[in-house]
């Protein structure tokens, strides 16, 4: 179900950011967020990745930094860093999705959320990390 997984993946980046502004991110929250009713296996990737990116909070902002040029964690918009930090953990935990369509979609969601500028940034920060992260693969 690929729009699911859209709303989904946008629930999440929600939830991240309410996480982020001190909320608990609770049930009642996600209902009042999304527009869809999840089905289980959405709501069961709606929760790994909330679950997933606070696990390696630490690990995934070091991620962002390395990739970030002229830039700090800091000055980031916290919905590019909500963003960020949902497509970080997809492409360097999950790896369930392609990393094209993660990057797309974080794209997406950054200039749905934030200014359209965002996007670019988004995905030059994620075109950063997979170069670094393939360079350093040896797959």
């Amino acid at each position: 179900m690929p729009m699911a997984r859209k709303s989904a993946r946008a629930a999440a980046v929600q939830m991240v950011f309410e996480n982020m502004l001190g909320g608990d991110g609770g049930e009642e929250t996600l209902r009042g967020l999304i527009e869809f009713t999840p089905e289980e296996d959405d709501q069961q990737y709606i929760d790994g990745i909330l679950t997933g990116v606070e696990s390696n909070a630490e690990a995934i902002d070091k991620t962002i930094e390395a990739a970030l040029k002229g830039w700090t964690i800091d000055r980031i918009s916290k919905v590019d860093l909500a963003v960020l930090r949902v497509a970080v953990y997809e492409l360097c935990y999950a790896r369930q999705t392609p990393d094209a369509v993660i990057i797309n979609e974080a794209v997406a969601l950054a200039q749905r959320y934030d200014v359209p500028t965002a996007g670019k940034f988004v995905n030059g920060v994620l075109a950063t990390l997979l170069k670094s992260r393939d360079a350093g693969a040896g797959d």
